[in-house]
């Protein structure tokens, strides 16, 4: 386990915690994210209203530009320091025998035998199983460490959190925490094999392995928290709630199981990274994702998501972890999701967000198109079915109004001998009366050169911080 334990949870309850956050109750932020401007037909501009593409491409210009400039890479300077400190200090020379040997312990305490034996042969020997069944609980991985001389030190007592305790860089203390608490659900995972030993015969060249099968099962806390600090101060927090249900015993099916999961991650700097609602219940219900990072209480960007999966085959989770797991058994033909609905917004600024009736068949729509180039009536024809499918739309500032729609044109990219090749690419229709822009060419590097200089920038800083 060595240094890993500290070093990566650290590193990534500070900068990557941020991709697991969700939240399953609702709160203000969900209405936002999920509130379609004007209604579910959104009005086209009049005359007066429409905007051209020279000042659209002004107006995503300058709230790209305010986007990226609110977010430097010195802001998070004081994360990346303490995450290479203690990466120099705690590293692959740190003494963590102590934390080997508590968390060997807390392993081998989960394994309970279950007296059953299984032999496998093959060509080339024969493999041994001794099974186990093994259930992992947070509540019994706790303990407290220190790093105050040259080793972790456990410390003596029982504790109901898992903690290391550590100096920081300018010689203040410093404190990672996890703590759990509420309902804990069981969910079967999977068989794990574990090697334990090998013998092998030179003279009938046969192997004899021995193994143990660990049937695994997870105990998941309804509530999680993460904490990071240094002195007084709580540079990373880190709340999860996690809600349950649909299970058959411990076993969760993907068709009928059920997820609430929520969290959001607080910064010292005033960053809040969240994912305000995830809610998964296979072909029951809607799915709903909707996640936002915020600076100093002002988002600077949500993404929302949400669809009625149908269709999906009976599969329970612990099928992923087989070495024989193969998607072709299950059947997905029939897997779509309807209504789904896509929201980016900027800044409260700009907001690009639409509805796809039927994936499925809006995909199946543009395979045929793909399988018909050489047709130009039935070609266009697919196209034209996938159009109506979708509705995608830009607006600005909220308003009831769309600016532009984004849809599929078709063209010809290939001519010779009096044959044609058709293809389609996503354009944006404008309504001020201009002709439609390919999407590639209107988001060019060419007609956004300082918006594009400006992100690579921002990069190159973010390179910078994290060598």
């Amino acid at each position: 386990m060595k240094n890993y334990l500290l070093r990566n949870c650290t590193f990534a309850t500070m900068l990557l915690a941020s991709t697991l956050t969700f939240t399953s109750c609702g709160d203000d932020d969900d209405d936002d994210a999920f509130r379609k401007p004007g209604t579910e037909k959104p009005s086209e501009p009049s005359a007066s209203e429409a905007l051209t593409p020279t000042q659209q491409k002004a107006r995503l210009e300058t709230v790209a530009k305010e986007a990226l400039g609110m977010m430097p890479a010195s802001d998070f300077s004081t994360y990346t320091d303490l995450a290479n400190y203690i990466d120099d200090v705690y590293g692959d020379n740190y003494n963590w025998d102590s934390v080997d040997k508590w968390a060997r312990q807390c392993w081998d305490d989960a394994l309970k035998a279950t007296g059953k034996t299984y032999k496998d042969e093959d060509r080339y020997g024969s493999s041994y199983y001794t099974e186990y069944k093994c259930l992992l609980l947070a509540s019994n991985f706790t303990g407290h460490f220190s790093a105050y001389g040259p080793k972790w030190t456990k410390e003596a007592g029982t504790f109901k959190d898992l903690q290391f305790a550590f100096v920081g860089k300018n010689g203040e203390d410093c404190v990672l925490k996890v703590e759990t608490s509420g309902k804990v659900t069981k969910v079967y995972v999977g068989d794990w094999d574990e090697w334990k030993k090998g013998d092998y015969d030179y003279s009938t060249g046969a192997s004899k392995d021995y193994y143990d099968r660990i049937n695994c099962t997870i105990g998941v806390p309804e509530k999680i928290v993460v904490t990071l600090t240094q002195g007084n101060t709580t540079l990373v927090r880190t709340n999860v709630q996690v809600a349950l249900s649909g299970l058959s015993g411990e076993t969760f099916d993907i068709a009928k199981g059920n997820v609430n999961i929520s969290a959001d991650v607080e910064l010292s700097n005033g960053y809040v990274f969240s994912t305000s609602k995830v809610s998964y219940a296979g072909n029951a219900k809607l799915n709903v994702v909707a996640a936002s990072v915020k600076k100093n209480g002002k988002a600077i960007v949500t993404v929302a998501m949400s669809g009625d999966i149908k269709g999906l085959p009976s599969c329970n989770v612990d099928a992923f972890s087989k070495d024989n797991f193969n998607r072709n058994d299950y059947d997905t033909e029939s897997v779509t999701a309807k209504n789904a609905f896509v929201k980016l917004d900027v800044l409260g600024k700009v907001q690009m967000q639409g509805v796809i009736s039927d994936v499925r068949q809006y995909c199946d729509a543009l395979d045929m198109a793909d399988k018909q180039d050489e047709n130009e009536t039935a070609f266009k024809s697919f196209v034209k079915k996938a159009n109506s499918l979708a509705d995608i739309n830009l607006f600005y500032d909220n308003s009831n109004v769309k600016q532009a729609t984004v849809m599929m044109d078709t063209f010809v990219d290939y001519e010779y001998a009096g044959k044609q090749e058709w293809d389609y690419e996503p354009v944006i229709v404008f309504y001020d009366g201009s002709s439609n822009s390919a999407f590639g060419t209107f988001f060019s590097e060419r007609n956004f050169k300082s918006v594009i200089r400006m992100y690579e920038s921002l990069l190159d800083d973010y390179e910078q911080l994290l060598k």
